[in-house]
């Protein structure tokens, strides 16, 4: 893959798992046990790989900001449509 590609998918990758962690935050004391410690070691491990792909140069934060945004956007639509059809 060229340098380029490992950036874009990287971010990629980093933007989903932000968006994932920031969207775990909803669920923080809610799992009991054994759901709630895999749940804090994912968790842990994410922020793990954001840290070291961030140590490495490989996170264009500008660019990471826009994809997460986008990536909110969709799960706020979501909400939006769950909502009608609650309703």
């Amino acid at each position: 893959m060229e340098n380029r590609d490992l950036i874009v998918e990287s971010n990629i990758l980093l933007a989903l798992l932000k968006t994932t962690i920031e969207q775990s935050d909803f669920l923080i004391g809610e799992f009991k046990q054994r759901p709630k410690q895999v749940f804090n070691n994912w968790r842990n491990l994410s922020l793990m790989l954001d840290k070291e792909l961030d140590n490495k140069n490989i996170v264009n934060e500008e660019y990471l900001l826009s994809l997460t945004d986008f990536i909110h956007n969709m799960l706020n639509e979501l909400r939006k449509q769950h909502k009608k059809i609650k309703q």
